[in-house]
């Protein structure tokens, strides 16, 4: 299946687009894949909150302490 392609000018900082052209993927497929993959991430960031807000509802806030405690077991 192949997605139709729309043409749009967009600025990106130069030292971002040395390092795209320094690939030798072309930049558009570059930049395709990065827009793909950020909305992805901005996705499951949302249903992460939207679950997270759920389940404070549900059985209250996590205290920070805890918070904490796991965060130094996964160092």
């Amino acid at each position: 299946m192949t997605v139709a392609k729309r043409k749009v000018s967009v600025s990106l900082d130069s030292d971002l687009v040395e390092a795209l052209e320094a690939d030798s993927s072309a930049l558009s497929k570059q930049v395709n894949e990065a827009v793909r993959e950020s909305l992805a991430r901005r996705d499951r960031l949302r249903q992460l909150r939207r679950l997270l807000t759920r389940l404070d509802e549900r059985h209250g806030r996590v205290s920070e302490g805890l918070v904490a405690k796991y965060e130094g077991l996964l160092r």
